[in-house]
C-alpha cells in the first residue's frame, strides 16, 4: 500500500457479494476495488446532473428511446 491508499474493512451478505460478483462481468472490473470506483465515479456524475434537476436523474442505453429511461431520485 502506498501513502495515497488506504485499506477499508466492511461486512458484506450474500447479496451483495452476488452483486459485486456480477458488477465485476458487467463493468469489466477486475477486483473489487475497481468495482467501486467505477460505481463511484457513476454516482459522482448522477449527483452532478440531479444538481439541477431536483435531484433527479435518467438513465437509459444509448439504443433506447428517451422514454425508455429510468429516472433515479438521489435524495429523498
Amino acid at each position: 500500500m502506498t501513502g495515497d491508499t488506504k485499506q477499508l474493512s466492511f461486512v458484506a451478505d450474500s447479496e451483495t457479494l452476488e452483486l459485486i460478483s456480477s458488477l465485476k462481468k458487467e463493468l469489466r472490473a477486475p477486483t473489487t476495488a475497481a468495482v467501486f470506483r467505477k460505481a463511484l465515479a457513476i454516482a459522482k456524475v448522477a449527483a452532478e446532473q440531479g444538481r439541477d434537476s431536483g435531484g433527479i436523474v435518467s438513465v437509459r442505453g444509448t439504443s433506447q428511446p428517451e422514454t425508455a429511461g429510468i429516472a433515479i431520485a438521489l435524495r429523498t
